[in-house]
């Protein structure tokens, strides 16, 4: 059934699953999800172009000749990209962690490309759906593959590395990120070894952060682990000063980045090794790294007025909060502005790790800080000097009324916030 359906996917344009972007002749995958069947899309997708629908409601079968029905529409997306990749002859990197997994795989592929044909997982195609779509745009010119891995259960890892087969891998880092998923630390670890335990069945290739004691504990595993600083690393990249922007010196030469903090420089020692394994020279790469700026509400730096604004609205967990929070309060500018929403995921943890953001944010005399969400009023209760508001709405109307100049703002909390949707606000009392 897969090789039949391979040799459909090979005459195709590819693989859709949205009929709102439907690429014509391509094979359309009737995914399920909380709130939609594509069952019920599947005529359409033909009807505007699809060569193909693959379902897995019996009742369409037979209904179109266009139409193949399987039993489970998802697993079989999985099997045809482990198919797909098993005919691919080239380096892929499995890239996981529970924060800068994004940041690294952007880094990572500013350097390949000097010298290769690289594709690269887009934006957040980084699940049991994301990874094999991605696989599967695999071509002939490509020399390189990058597939970022998202988690948030154990055993979600090992399925992504059995679709991808990554011949190098890296873990950026391990925290409480999603534990309320893996129930506690001991399951993130578990859940992010899994690329590790991978790599170590199929004689890959790890970098290993050893700036992170968790992961550190993983060198004694492989004979052959590269570290990414000190003994047993192979870039020679020394940092200088971590805000307002990165700076660091290779062999005399200094080199500036938009990004900030020290866990951001270990994300361009991620990337200069990954070049250095390819043979890509360390200066170029870290001129082309340099050139890197964030974007899509990951870590931006906003400049307005007299202000600096930091806006870092992705998502949050413990560990990314803290680092934000702490390089902000680093910056120039003499006043601060946080504006923080919740942490979502935490489970039993999450009333502690919102309460050490109050503890924090008090600690730092943080000038205005203002949380938001019904979590972030533990911190507000350990920051009695904070400014609490249970919806984004709310810290609006609020915030409206001030005006702010010379200042660092730093806006930063889970996804379910959308916190960029406040930037007009910002701009407007920016002075």
């Amino acid at each position: 059934m897969i090789e039949n359906l391979y040799s459909l996917f090979l005459d195709s344009s590819g693989i859709s699953t949205d009929t709102r972007r439907l690429n014509k002749d391509s094979i359309y995958f009737a995914l399920k999800g909380e709130n939609f069947d594509g069952n019920n899309y599947a005529l359409d997708a033909i009807k505007n172009g699809a060569k193909l629908s693959v379902v897995d409601d019996i009742s369409l079968e037979g209904k179109h000749k266009s139409l193949i029905y399987v039993e489970d529409v998802l697993d079989t997306l999985q099997k045809l990209a482990i198919f797909h990749r098993d005919k691919q002859d080239i380096p892929v990197i499995g890239l996981t962690g529970s924060n800068g997994k994004t940041t690294t795989k952007n880094l990572i592929e500013k350097a390949l490309t000097l010298s290769y044909k690289v594709l690269a997982t887009e934006g957040n195609l980084n699940n049991h759906i994301g990874v094999p779509l991605t696989i599967l745009k695999i071509k002939d010119h490509h020399q390189i593959a990058i597939i970022e891995m998202g988690a948030s259960a154990v055993g979600e890892i090992e399925l992504l590395s059995n679709i991808s087969k990554p011949t190098i891998g890296i873990i950026t880092n391990i925290s409480n990120a999603h534990v309320e998923g893996f129930q506690n630390l001991d399951g993130v670890i578990r859940g992010k070894s899994e690329l590790f335990n991978f790599l170590l069945k199929n004689n890959g290739q790890v970098i290993i952060n050893n700036k992170d004691e968790i992961i550190k504990n993983f060198s004694k595993r492989f004979t052959d682990a590269i570290q990414l600083l000190g003994e047993g690393s192979i870039v020679q990249a020394q940092l200088i000063e971590s805000v307002p922007n990165l700076k660091f010196i290779i062999q005399e030469e200094i080199f500036e980045s938009s990004l900030f903090g020290d866990y951001n420089f270990q994300n361009i020692l991620f990337a200069l090794t990954v070049g250095k394994i390819f043979d890509i020279d360390e200066k170029d790469a870290a001129r082309e790294i340099s050139k890197y700026k964030p974007e899509d509400n990951r870590s931006e730096k906003i400049y307005e007025k007299s202000n600096c604004i930091v806006l870092d609205a992705y998502n949050a967990n413990p560990k990314s909060m803290t680092n934000a929070i702490k390089s902000v309060d680093k910056f120039p500018n003499k006043n601060k502005v946080m504006i923080l929403g919740d942490m979502n995921e935490l489970g039993s943890d999450s009333k502690i790790e919102h309460e050490n953001i109050g503890v924090l944010t008090k600690k730092l005399k943080v000038g205005r800080c203002f949380f938001i969400g019904k979590n972030m009023r533990y911190a507000h209760k350990k920051n009695t000097s904070s400014l609490w508001f249970e919806d984004r709405d709310s810290l609006e109307k609020e915030i409206v009324k001030y005006n702010i100049s010379n200042a660092d703002i730093l806006i930063k909390g889970s996804r379910t916030f959308q916190l960029e949707m406040i930037m007009p606000v910002i701009m407007k009392i920016s002075a």
